[in-house]
């Protein structure tokens, strides 16, 4: 590739717009670029990953940005003139820069990325590329709703294959007495029927599994009262005190980890698409006025959802396309698919974590969701009959993926495929947001691993009403995406380091925020509020901008969000409201609240390998385990 660092050229206004190039065309991506401002309107692009740079103009640089997803040079270009006005519409002006550019080598080409997915493009040859993916156990996390439980039981009897898991386990984390007995009662009534007996792990199998481990490793008991211990927690909402269990009674399997108020059956996506994508998108969207609707209009599968998350979980990249059908991959197998999710994988990236979409409540009354939406999706959300706000409240969505989606985030499902034989981090115990920060922890140890969407979705149906809402106060980030902010702010991804550096690093970082001062937490907090502000401001003007703009009722909504974030973004006081404090609490207060939260993670994860050592020595299921 050329180094060539004498390239200098801008877009010019002219010319004639050049024919559509064949379907075959190559495809090409903008690639991982430093910036460097020469001061005079131009700037040189220097590429991270091998030897290629060039001097370009400031506007070209720009222009550059937009083009990270893979497509045809003729694709680029005509996005780049109906997403930039300021171009005139010169499609065959902006391609001819877009060829400048590919020939100084700052493009990448999709079919150099292709080849490395497969068995046969595996650049680390020691890699087990087809490993055996370790046996599964399936969780059912529960907290109160016997009768969703009961419903969730009888539909895992009629449509799972449930003699092939390793092990069934219901985590119950009832307040109510009478609640966690009748779970206890489902589970029995359930082991009667079942091909697999399921083991219900409530309140004194928790407290007896604590004391095991602190018996173990006394010198980390402060470590598993924060993660496990619900006293510790007392007056607060534990989310993610239950999915920790799961990961600590399944160390080096799979786990299937399922809400209690889902049903598991799979239903397929209503709008199916050939092939598969790379990329860090919302999923699609479906709008339907109550549940008869979609039950009437989409598909029930014959495939067991829980069978069909083992498909591909655990397995490297190339065992993974080969179970998707995809034994090899040819550049145009990766049209849509972005950079950034392809950069460093090879066959032996693992799929560490599955998930599947929904049909139903979405799990979240916040529908500012919608305000995102692009293409198909968006053309449903406006063109079927009845009002967009009806149908955002109504909460009856199908929101899921048309065809296989790989990722590097997790954001979870209501079904979640986890890899728990790689050391997966733990979930922070309490209050919303435990598994953004889980994904972005897992992104931080396992640089190379990958989260796989699959084109199915599972019924999520809570026994009590609930409303949506299309307007509301801009919102406020939460005490775990603050930490999640600070460790993306502060991590690095440096190659060569081990899981165990990364993991340290980790500590470190926890440790750092731990020590850091009010002004300095303050700053990250205003920082990651004005991102998240300025960034909805952005994505409004260009929705407004955008093919739904004529829709008076849409283009009101979008209106009214805009006007509502501009005032935030003026006001002088931050609303400060984090860790699930009282509204008016000293800001100075939730600061030291943080610190010491911090601390005591970070303590957490330096003693989770050992508690994961220790939990699959003591293995509470181990007893009734075995492999079909």
């Amino acid at each position: 590739m050329s180094s060539n660092y004498n390239i200098s050229y801008s877009f010019s206004i002219g010319g004639t717009q050049s024919e559509e190039p064949p379907p075959a065309a190559p495809l090409y991506a903008f690639g991982d670029c430093r910036e460097c401002n020469l001061g005079n309107g131009a700037v040189l692009l220097v590429n991270r990953a091998r030897s290629a740079q060039a001097v370009v103009s400031r506007d070209v640089a720009i222009a550059l940005d937009h083009c990270r997803e893979f497509r045809s040079l003729q694709a680029h270009a005509e996005y780049l003139t109906a997403y930039m006005p300021e171009l005139g519409g010169d499609v065959a002006a902006v391609r001819s820069v877009l060829e400048h550019v590919r020939d100084s080598g700052l493009l990448e080409a999709a079919a150099d990325y292709a080849g490395l997915l497969t068995t046969g493009g595996a650049t680390h040859q020691a890699a087990d590329v087809t490993r055996t993916a370790p046996p599964s156990r399936v969780f059912i996390i529960t907290c109160d709703r016997p009768q969703a439980v009961a419903r969730l039981l009888e539909s895992m009897l009629a449509n799972a294959e449930l003699g092939r898991h390793e092990a069934l386990c219901l985590v119950d984390d009832s307040r109510d007495s009478a609640n966690a007995e009748r779970n206890r009662e489902l589970v029995a009534d359930f082991n009667l029927k079942s091909a697999r007996d399921m083991r219900y792990f409530g309140l004194t199998e928790r407290a007896a599994f604590i004391a095991a481990l602190s018996e173990q490793l006394p010198q980390h008991i402060p470590a598993l009262r924060f993660l496990l211990d619900r006293a510790h927690w007392e007056g607060h909402k534990t989310y993610g005190m239950s999915r920790t269990l799961c990961l600590l009674l399944s160390v080096g399997r799979r786990a299937l980890v399922m809400d209690d108020d889902v049903l598991c059956k799979a239903f397929a996506s209503p709008f199916c698409k050939p092939g598969l994508v790379f990329c860090e998108s919302l999923c699609e969207a479906d709008f339907y006025p109550d549940p008869r609707s979609w039950l009437a209009r989409l598909r029930a599968l014959p495939e067991d959802p829980l069978r069909a998350h083992l498909q591909c979980l655990g397995h490297g990249m190339a065992g993974a396309l080969e179970a998707l059908d995809f034994p090899s991959l040819a550049g145009e197998d990766l049209a849509s698919s972005q950079e950034k999710i392809l950069r460093g994988l090879n066959a032996a990236s693992p799929v560490l974590v599955t998930q599947n979409g929904t049909l139903g409540d979405p799990g979240t009354g916040d529908t500012s969701w919608a305000y995102s939406l692009t293409g198909e999706s968006l053309a449903r959300l406006l063109g079927e009959p009845g009002s967009i706000a009806e149908k955002l409240t109504a909460r009856q969505f199908w929101m899921g993926w048309s065809q296989p989606v790989f990722a590097r985030r997790a954001n979870m499902s209501q079904v979640t495929g986890l890899d728990n034989s790689a050391l997966l981090p733990p979930y922070f115990p309490a209050w919303r947001g435990e598994d953004q920060l889980f994904g972005g922890m897992l992104r931080y140890l396992h640089p190379d691993a990958l989260v796989l969407n699959y084109p199915f979705a599972v019924p999520h149906l809570p026994l009590e009403a609930r409303q949506g809402a299309t307007a509301g106060n801009p919102a406020v980030p939460s005490g775990l995406a603050l930490i999640d902010a600070y460790l993306a702010q502060q991590a690095t991804d440096v190659p060569g380091f081990t899981l165990a550096d990364r993991l340290a690093s980790l500590v470190q970082l926890m440790r750092g925020a731990a020590r850091s001062g009010d002004a300095q937490l303050a700053a990250l907090y205003r920082e990651l509020l004005a991102t998240a502000q300025t960034d909805t401001l952005r994505q409004l003007g260009d929705a407004l901008r955008g093919p739904g703009n004529h829709h008076s009722e849409w283009r009101g909504m979008l209106e009214a969000r805009q006007r509502s974030y501009f005032a935030a973004i003026g006001r002088q006081t931050v609303p400060v409201q984090l860790f699930g404090v009282a509204e008016g609490t000293p800001e100075e207060h939730i600061w030291t609240q943080f610190r010491q939260l911090a601390g005591e993670f970070a303590n957490a994860l330096e003693a989770w390998p050992a508690l994961r050592d220790a939990a699959a020595e003591a293995d509470p299921l181990a007893a009734r385990a075995t492999t079909p």
